[in-house]
């Protein structure tokens, strides 16, 4: 006897030749099947599969709810090396003591972006100017964007733009935006001399440039 069905799919037929399953970003599946097939074989080839695709979907749950940050009081938040609980409590403004944030219970969301964006541009000033020293080269305006698919820009002009959301990275992280960036002034492009002087600076940036790429979702943080 075959096994149940045990997940939902959308079915979409196609002039292919073969017989594919996909799960996308919001967990959601769908088969695509040739023409001709017998709906037989695709409930066949998807029960065979169920596993694989529970998996999936359970993975893409997880990311989902990694996706929303929820500003309730208890809150634990990373900013930056740091970690804070966060407190609503009755403040005009965002404060820290000790390893608390005290956050406004009025728009708390808008009072915590604006003390984030402060902590943001303090340090990637900082960095900034320490790495360019570094690599020795010399830079424009130092700016903060909202942007929620890059981490970084470099204009001609060595005009540089940090997502601000780059705060809740850890610092190793931002550092490697940062020098990141820096490479590009007098060579715009991703060529080999490019990473190389990339590696120079930071020769573990692989491993950081992966933990950016596995915490993309941050960039959706507080929109």
């Amino acid at each position: 006897m075959e096994q149940m069905m045990t997940v939902a799919y959308e079915l979409i037929r196609t002039r292919r030749k073969s017989i594919a399953i996909v799960v996308d970003g919001k967990g959601r599946c769908s088969v695509r099947a040739p023409l001709q097939a017998r709906l037989s074989d695709i409930e066949r080839f998807v029960n065979e599969k169920t596993a694989w695709i529970v998996q999936k979907q359970q993975l893409c749950a997880v990311k989902m709810q990694a996706q929303q940050l929820e500003l309730t009081d208890g809150k634990r938040l990373q900013v930056l090396d740091a970690n804070y609980t966060l407190r609503l409590a009755a403040v005009r403004q965002v404060s820290v003591q000790d390893d608390v944030l005290l956050c406004p219970q009025q728009e708390p969301q808008k009072a915590l972006e604006k003390w984030l964006r402060q902590q943001a541009l303090t340090i990637l000033q900082q960095r900034v100017a320490y790495y360019a020293a570094l690599m020795g080269v010399g830079y424009g305006q130092v700016k903060l964007s909202s942007a929620a698919k890059r981490w970084g820009s470099c204009s001609i002009q060595g005009n540089l733009n940090f997502a601000w959301r780059l705060v809740f990275y850890p610092l190793a992280v931002l550092d490697y935006v940062v020098v990141h960036e820096l490479s590009h002034i007098g060579n715009m492009n991703h060529s080999r001399r490019f990473w190389q002087r990339v590696a120079s600076v930071l020769p573990d940036y692989q491993a950081r440039q992966r933990y950016l790429k596995q915490n993309s979702y941050i960039l959706q943080w507080l929109r």
